[in-house]
């Protein structure tokens, strides 16, 4: 008798939560493993997360010092006047710390007006339907149906879940999802090569009148992205640039070019073709405007290509990104084509680009992760020529010295924030290198960069 008045209660409660719930729209709660309630929890250090826990606690689930299980949760915004924003949705995972991780349920909550009700619903919904997860992992059902088993899902908290700092672009954001990121990288090219052949300076000087002693760019990059719907997010990057030429005429030893300014904007529309337990892939469609500078002067002379801080014109760029994550190795895929639509208003435009980036990460914490990535680039040569600059006072003057086929190989470290001060966040670093080199005509080659990537999201990193 008491077994069947305990069925009769749950289902009671189930159809009162039920009505409770029909009150918040788009809510989904699933649990793939019975959960042990007594053993605590810990949560992501935002709004949401800590109202979760006081949720809990309220209905006696207090958490010990070193709670069994861990909630991630991030969520979006909407705008209720211009000025204020409110949690729209929200959506997390239960992971069990004491069994490698494994993720034991999943939940989510869409058009949220009530953010304090709404989770109490939650709340009330996981502890009711955890009480029809038997021990052994069933679904306990009037109808008899059971739970998919051991449920494997994307888990966006791991410091591999996004691409190696190099790559740009690499993930969208659930619906009111934001992230603002910094990016810095230092890229420094020493010696004369054609092909992948050095050339000497007194070979250089029976061509030219300058020596190009070495080329370094710092650039300084600002990233934005925001999910315009579940599918769609938009990124942007906008760059500032400092170029630096060294270079030495003969008998009057070493010079300096210097020239600085923003460069074009890249703007991207990324669309989630399929996001699915160990995959996710998504197109890559976007304009690069050219608000850079094709005028830069040294002094009264005008400056190299490699010196101006812009095209002059637009580009569209097209590919797609794909990633798959597996218990402790993650990795994607990233090919992308640069296409200009015209040249620009003193005559050229630089050649079209394949850029292909494909990489490997390793899981080494919950916080770290290492990783190794190659990046293929065929980059075509320039079209036309800018009749302003002297072709035979050095390499970088010359239109027919450009185009080029690399592959840099680079080593990375990744690192995901859950708490302090740069809760939220992200911190991944490269260093990069040329494993082949082919130039055409004389260009200076061997370039080395460093990259460092900060970034950012106020709904937290999870779930992306």
């Amino acid at each position: 008798m008491k077994k069947y008045l305990f069925f009769f209660i749950i289902i009671i409660s189930y159809e009162t939560l039920s009505q409770k719930i029909s009150n918040t729209k788009n809510i989904s709660i699933n649990i793939v493993s019975k959960i042990d309630m007594s053993s605590g929890f810990d949560a992501t250090d935002n709004r949401v997360g800590n109202q979760i826990i006081r949720s809990l606690a309220s209905r006696g689930y207090e958490s010990p010092e070193d709670p069994r299980y861990f909630i991630t949760v991030s969520f979006g915004w909407r705008y209720v006047r211009t000025s204020e924003l409110m949690i729209n949705n929200f959506k997390g995972f239960i992971i069990d710390k004491n069994n490698s991780d494994k993720v034991v349920a999943e939940f989510s909550l869409d058009k949220i007006k009530d953010l304090e009700k709404s989770i109490e619903v939650l709340t009330e919904n996981i502890i009711s339907k955890n009480y029809l997860v038997s021990d052994n992992n069933k679904f306990i059902d009037v109808q008899d149906h059971f739970m998919k088993m051991n449920m494997e899902m994307w888990d966006s908290s791991r410091p591999d879940s996004h691409a190696p700092s190099g790559v740009d672009a690499d993930h969208v954001h659930s619906k009111g999802g934001i992230m603002i990121g910094y990016k810095y990288n230092l890229s420094n090219g020493v010696g004369t090569y054609n092909h992948n052949n050095r050339f000497t300076s007194e070979e250089i000087y029976s061509y030219y009148q300058r020596d190009i002693i070495s080329q370094s760019f710092n650039t300084h990059s600002l990233e934005m992205m925001y999910g315009v719907h579940k599918n769609l997010t938009l990124y942007t990057k906008v760059s500032l640039l400092n170029k630096k030429t060294i270079y030495n005429v003969l008998l009057n030893g070493d010079n300096n070019l210097i020239s600085q300014g923003f460069g074009d904007i890249d703007f991207q529309a990324l669309y989630s073709l399929f996001s699915k337990k160990n995959m996710k892939l998504h197109s890559n469609v976007g304009l690069v405007i050219p608000s850079g500078n094709i005028n830069k002067k040294n002094k009264i002379n005008i400056m190299p290509y490699s010196m101006q801080t812009g095209s002059g014109y637009f580009s569209v760029r097209m590919g797609f990104t794909y990633l798959f994550q597996l218990k402790k190795i993650s990795g994607g895929l990233q090919p992308l084509y640069l296409v200009g639509l015209a040249d620009n208003s003193v005559g050229y435009s630089y050649g079209n680009e394949l850029n292909i980036n494909y990489w490997l990460a390793v899981k080494i914490t919950n916080f770290l992760s290492l990783s190794i990535r190659q990046n293929y680039i065929n980059k075509k040569s320039i079209s036309g020529e800018d009749s302003r600059l002297n072709r035979t006072l050095m390499i970088l003057n010359n239109s027919n010295n450009s185009g080029e086929i690399l592959l840099n190989t680079s080593f990375g470290l990744n690192l995901s924030m859950n708490k302090g001060l740069l809760r939220n966040s992200r911190v991944s670093f490269e260093y990069s290198f040329p494993s082949h080199m082919s130039y055409n005509g004389l260009q200076v080659g061997s370039y080395n960069h460093f990259i460092l990537n900060l970034q950012y999201s106020p709904g937290g990193h999870k779930n992306h």
